[in-house]
């Protein structure tokens, strides 16, 4: 996973701060990060109270309190700023000036003169190894978009292990056309049933279903196919997102393929005109400037900033995690009711993607589960537009209307308790089954 949702500095002592209910003030020089670690059971309060300052592009309110929980985040002085900030918890901070905003500045001015110079929008891909900044930079690349003018640009996850505006196994693309709210820890609301105080955003979800794509690579790209036709077909009937362009993610190098093939198709599904690398040196964007028809493309290298953290397998799990629960009941400021539905065994038909976990041969992208306690028990769920009756070649190139939870399941009864992010019944639909589950 890359560096959502946020930075730390690793080069420099860190100031550990006393746990205090009394405001403390931070004064940043321009050009200068506050670096934050947030341990997951404290709350900070922070409040700009004078200057200009940024989180991930997005420019914070003078005199406005902002509470972040669990989090790490860097606020950018984009001129001399004084802070005021409360945690009743010890959290650790620091400030440094050795950041690659300098860098972010130039490609977007860049992608800017692209912007004004074609009514087709740059169409950027960044690459990278793990925890090389890559997500932060398509956020703040997106913010910084939003600036300018009206723009919309489309933001392209092609990394199942992200939840941006979705639950985890999707790939997502999405039009940024409003704020990214900076207190959430990773991109903001999802497309929830409930009121938001920023703008809902709206995403083009495809269901993949697995968390690693060696699990099934035939399946990520049949699924990134179909995300792309999609995305043709979207920029063809709105003329603002094709001018505002495409920030593609894509996930860590090492989890793709050695010869580059499948960089190769992404590159051609989705007509990439510029690919920029996250990394600490050129070794990498070198190897692409080898292999991929530069003629075509513009390769540049955004250094990583050092104060890149290095997320851990449990961090991605509570990612993962606050995604699922806040797709069914939302968070503290936007209480969602799910609606929690008992059905038979015979009402379900659920399919799973083949994965390399699997000893099934079976020539088959899905493969028929069995309905009991085992295999579906606090499962997520996708339910898909193909009827219960459908084949497994209809309901893998079905989209996907939503997302469900099997909370119980009972084998003596032959009954399931299944929680519905909306009130009604359950969609005589066929539904897939994801490698995530959801305990309450």
């Amino acid at each position: 996973m890359a560096t959502l949702p946020g930075l730390n500095d690793s080069l420099e002592p860190l100031n550990i701060g006393e746990s205090s209910d009394q405001p403390l003030l931070v004064s940043l020089t321009v050009g200068t990060e506050w670096r934050v670690q947030v341990p997951q059971d404290a709350r900070l309060t922070i409040k700009i109270l004078s200057g200009i300052a940024e989180i991930f592009g997005t420019e914070l309110a003078l005199d406005v309190s902002y509470v972040f929980q669990g989090t790490n985040l860097a606020i950018y002085a984009v001129e001399d700023a004084e802070i005021e900030w409360t945690s009743s918890e010890l959290i650790t901070q620091t400030v440094s000036g050795d950041t690659n905003m300098p860098f972010v500045y130039n490609v977007h001015f860049a992608l800017e003169k692209m912007r004004v110079s074609s009514f087709e929008g740059p169409r950027v891909l960044i690459v990278g190894d793990s925890c090389t900044g890559k997500t932060t930079l398509a956020k703040t690349l997106c913010a910084y978009a939003l600036k300018i003018k009206a723009y919309q640009p489309l933001m392209i996850n092609l990394n199942p292990q992200e939840c941006i505006y979705s639950p985890p196994g999707c790939l997502t693309a999405t039009p940024i056309s409003d704020l990214i709210d900076v207190t959430y820890n990773t991109w903001g609301q999802s497309m929830t049933s409930g009121a938001t105080r920023l703008h809902n955003k709206q995403p083009l979800v495809k269901n993949f279903g697995l968390e690693n794509i060696h699990e099934n690579r035939e399946l990520y790209m049949t699924t990134m196919r179909s995300l792309a036709d999609s995305v043709r077909l979207r920029l063809s009937n709105d003329a603002a997102i094709r001018r505002s362009g495409l920030i593609i993610d894509t996930p860590a190098m090492e989890q793709l393929s050695d010869d580059f093939s499948e960089l190769k198709e992404i590159i051609s599904l989705f007509k990439v005109n510029a690919i920029i690398v996250c990394g600490h040196d050129d070794s990498l964007a070198m190897r692409l400037n080898g292999v991929l028809p530069v003629e075509a493309l513009t390769i540049v290298r955004v250094p990583t900033s050092s104060g890149v953290v290095k997320t851990d397998d449990v961090y991605k799990r509570a990612l993962q995690r606050n995604a699922i629960r806040e797709y069914f009941y939302g968070d503290s400021r936007t209480v969602l009711s799910p609606y929690t539905i008992g059905v038979d065994f015979d009402m379900l038909r659920v399919w799973q993607p083949k994965s390399a976990l699997n000893t099934n041969d079976s020539p088959e992208a899905l493969m028929p589960v069995e309905v009991n306690a085992s295999n579906l028990q606090h499962a997520v769920v996708a339910i898909t537009y193909s009827s219960r009756r459908a084949s497994a070649d209809e309901v893998l190139k079905s989209s996907i209307l939503g997302y469900a939870l099997i909370m119980d399941v009972n084998d003596a009864k032959k009954k399931l308790k299944v929680l519905l992010p909306v009130p009604g019944r359950l969609p005589d639909m066929a539904m897939i089954l994801t490698a995530f589950r959801y305990l309450e």
